[in-house]
């Protein structure tokens, strides 16, 4: 998450930013790895850099303000689409489950028996209720019953 220090900032604001922070040229020299030589020359010329200030900022009040107000509205955002996306997975949910409730033909070639419903429809498609599932699950059964009946022991080796 990015917060950007506000694009005014200028040397002069080098003093408003220690106050703040109640820190002196020494520690802030330490901290930033510079001497405390360059830092009294950036108070007296009013000219200290934009990343020193711009890193200063965001360690005031105002500034740490400001990033937790950015974290809050990303996580508004990322709430909403996630329950935008459970909506529109619960709703595709549902026509998957009414699809393969209304096409179960108990033709010898369906295609559910032999693919990803043979998973366990329940997990796949919580639309189906128990009922459903038992009626599928008797279907599928009647089918194999009726093509072990039809083929015998043909496609088993032993």
């Amino acid at each position: 998450m990015k917060t950007y220090a506000p694009k005014g900032l200028w040397g002069g604001d080098l003093r408003r930013l220690m106050s703040e922070l109640h820190a002196t040229p020494a520690e802030i020299a330490k901290h930033y790895r510079v001497t405390e030589r360059s830092v009294w020359r950036w108070l007296a010329e009013d000219s200290a850099p934009y990343a020193l200030l711009a890193a200063l900022w965001h360690e005031t009040p105002r500034g740490r303000e400001t990033a937790h107000l950015d974290v809050g509205n990303a996580l508004v955002i990322e709430r909403g689409l996630s329950a935008a996306n459970g909506a529109a997975l619960a709703r595709e949910t549902a026509r998957l489950a009414r699809l393969v409730a209304i096409s179960d033909t108990g033709a010898a070639n369906d295609p559910m028996v032999n693919g990803p419903y043979r998973l366990g429809p329940l997990a796949l498609y919580p639309g189906l209720d128990a009922r459903q599932l038992a009626d599928d699950q008797r279907s599928q059964e009647r089918t194999a019953q009726h093509d072990a009946g039809l083929f015998g022991d043909l496609g088993q080796t032993g």
